[in-house]
């Protein structure tokens, strides 16, 4: 697990897609790792359906009653609660937590059709963070290059998504402060992907965080 602090925002990450935010609310996306004792969450996000992103057991155990799950239609059958689907090019928010839908898919295998996968941008307390999910380097990322991101997520396990090669021209087309390799290590990549995420960035302007 790898932790970084962005103003008043905590960001954490635990392994594969498995990200935690924690400013004025406790956030989480695609919990399928997780700390020991976690906290209790006021919203969980989901992309996508397969298991290492929608995982009912560990959505469960960060559950409450007042708990807002978010989730592409992929996966809302399998979740019990509060459950909000969200599709890509959609907005809807918790509190002061606003959150969007963005674009996420295959562009050349077969993986994650078009509208499979919801990416999220998340703003939250004044920061912007953007979690993908799985998916390759599609042309409307580029799109994302005028909100400003503070941190962004890319996976870089190849396979099932980009490569760190792909990621890191995703990275230059979106342009975050912060970029931090994801997806690899676990159930594909290594530890070399996350390094050479960072190396293909060195000059860019991006500040690239290895949690790993």
């Amino acid at each position: 697990m790898g932790e970084m602090v962005i103003g008043s925002v905590k960001i954490e990450w635990y392994g594969q897609s498995s990200v935690g935010i924690f400013g004025s609310k406790s956030i989480y996306i695609d919990p399928y790792v997780l700390p020991s004792a976690p906290k209790k969450a006021d919203i969980i996000l989901v992309t996508h359906e397969h298991f290492d992103h929608c995982n009912p057991e560990k959505i469960k155990q960060l559950q409450t009653s007042d708990t807002t799950v978010i989730v592409n239609p992929s996966c809302s059958s399998k979740i019990k609660g509060n459950i909000r689907t969200l599709k890509p090019g959609e907005r809807t928010s918790v509190g002061e937590v606003e959150i969007k839908g963005t674009p996420s898919y295959n562009t050349n295998k077969q993986f994650h059709p078009r509208g499979s996968v919801t990416g999220f941008l998340i703003t939250v307390d004044g920061k912007k963070v953007y979690h993908p999910g799985d998916t390759d380097f599609v042309p409307e990322m580029k799109e994302l290059a005028h909100e400003r991101i503070d941190v962004a997520f890319f996976p870089v396990g190849g396979t099932y998504t980009m490569n760190a090669d792909e990621a890191a021209e995703a990275a230059k087309a979106i342009k975050p402060k912060i970029a931090v390799p994801m997806h690899y290590g676990n159930i594909v990549g290594s530890s070399k992907d996350g390094e050479r995420f960072r190396k293909l960035l060195e000059g860019s302007g991006i500040e690239v965080r290895v949690l790993l």
